[in-house]
């Protein structure tokens, strides 16, 4: 079974964590700032970098989150393309919370289930960030987010608040579509 390494997830969660970042902080128009190529229903798809850095991603923010009136920051769940680093269908989820070091997320798309691991050992941002487990899951999951209707995510914060997250996935196909178009 291959599972992400945690240098892999340190690495991975720096760069996003920058893209996400730069896309907020930045104004429309500068280099640097991730280029969004379209928003589709719920989903959204983003270019950033460019040649063997290049990256292309598509989030979304969760339609529900349980339980209500829970302090979270940003939530949101993401498919990532880095061809530089030959890496298709990186599954990543930002929770809003420090996750338990004990928590075990998982998401669950129909009657699909897919665990997820946490950066908690690594700290700082890592913390707040789940990645697909097992990386022979990636197309699997994509595959399901594609042909489902909603996703849902399980996880439980640092201070043992478990939390559900449910996504709509009406407009991931096409915004997938735009991002496989855009790093070939």
């Amino acid at each position: 079974m291959l599972k992400r390494t945690r240098l892999f997830a340190t690495v991975s969660a720096g760069i996003v964590s920058f893209g996400i970042a730069a896309l907020m902080a930045t104004s429309a128009g500068a280099a640097d700032a991730p280029k969004l190529l379209g928003k589709y229903d719920d989903w959204a798809a983003y270019t950033y970098g460019t040649g063997a850095d290049r990256i292309c991603y598509v989030l979304a923010e969760p339609r529900t989150q349980e339980p209500k009136g829970a302090k979270r920051g940003d939530v949101y769940f993401m498919v990532t393309h880095r061809p530089g680093r030959n890496i298709r269908n990186e599954i990543s989820m930002r929770a809003g919370y420090v996750f338990s070091a004990t928590s075990k997320p998982f998401a669950t798309i129909g009657k699909a289930k897919f665990q997820m691991f946490t950066g908690v050992s690594e700290g700082g941002e890592h913390q707040y960030w789940a990645w697909l487990d097992n990386t022979k899951d990636e197309d699997k999951m994509v595959k399901a987010i594609r042909a489902g209707s909603s996703l849902v995510i399980k996880g439980s914060s640092s201070k043992k608040t478990v939390t559900t997250d449910t996504y709509s996935l009406k407009g991931s196909g096409t915004a997938l579509n735009k991002i496989d178009a855009a790093c070939k």
